[in-house]
């Protein structure tokens, strides 16, 4: 077995591997996403460039298997996109992979991340045997272009708008309450907009009660919500509905975007009928795991 960095030379040979291997819900790694312009778009968005942050085994010059190290020290997390694994010797390859892993994670890392479907067992045998607890299940849920169901609304006291930097304080207070370990902070999240990332604000008597982030991604021909809250005191009341659907009927102004997806808690039972209610299914479960600690 040799394992050796991704460098530059070897990227695309990972990228078809990638893609070949985690359409199998057996050997499906969360971070990647679904398909081959998914898999391009979350390695073009790694921190730690996949040249750096991969590394790649083979046995007799045939690549059996890859592993990845992204990171933020502003959050101290690592996501370890793998073990990805096609090889009988499943588990040996795997804990070769991680080893030479670790040294791509950054000084003062405190958390790393595994996310896999839920039917991975290797997966889900590596993790225990490498000390990482399961931290929860979530459902991806998906919504086809065509299966859209915007509800009727009753005409709502709240307005929606776009954010802008008056209301960051609000917005960085809601967000850390609603998602106080998430992989984006509030000022990362303001930093990001653009053209193609879009934040709407609920507002009620001028005052900030939820929000929507949200993406378009033209060449993956999707769109996905990455966070979507409301104020504990305002649930029940339609705020929620509604800035879903005015982030769906953003996403879907873009002619190439034929899906959105979201990931929810599995057992978020009043989320995932709300996205029901709007014609999401269920996709797939996952599981997220966490190993914590200063020296992980």
């Amino acid at each position: 077995m040799k394992i050796i960095p991704c460098g530059t030379e070897h990227f695309e040979e990972l990228v078809s591997f990638v893609v070949r291997l985690n359409s199998d819900d057996a050997h499906h790694i969360g971070f990647f996403g679904e398909g081959e312009a998914d898999v391009r778009s979350s390695l073009a968005e790694c921190l730690i460039p996949p040249a750096e942050g991969f590394q790649l085994a083979y046995d007799a010059e045939q690549l059996v298997g890859v592993f990845g190290v992204d990171a933020d020290p502003e959050i101290s997390r690592a996501w370890l996109f793998g073990p990805l694994v096609e090889h009988a010797d499943w588990h040996s390859v795997a804990d070769e992979l991680y080893a030479a892993s670790l040294k791509a994670i950054p000084d003062g890392i405190s958390e790393q991340d595994l996310f896999c479907d839920s039917k991975n067992s290797n997966l889900a045998d590596f993790a225990e045997r490498h000390g990482f607890p399961v931290r929860s299940e979530n459902a991806v849920v998906t919504l086809e272009r065509a299966d859209y169901k915007k509800p009727a609304f009753h005409e709502s006291q709240f307005s929606i708008v776009d954010y802008s930097p008056e209301f960051f304080e609000q917005f960085e207070r809601c967000h850390n309450l609603l998602f106080p370990t998430t992989y984006f902070t509030a000022r990362q999240i303001v930093e990001k907009l653009d053209s193609t990332r879009r934040l709407f604000l609920g507002l009620e008597n001028g005052s900030m009660k939820g929000y929507h982030f949200c993406k378009v991604e033209p060449d993956a021909r999707s769109g996905y919500i990455d966070f979507i809250g409301v104020d504990e005191a305002m649930r029940g009341r339609g705020l929620g509905a509604t800035l879903l659907a005015t982030g769906i009927d953003w996403m879907l102004s873009c002619p190439e975007t034929e899906r959105i997806s979201l990931t929810v808690n599995a057992d978020n039972v009043a989320a995932l009928k709300l996205y029901n209610n709007f014609g999401f299914v269920t996709e797939r479960v996952m599981r997220a795991y966490r190993k914590k600690g200063s020296n992980v």
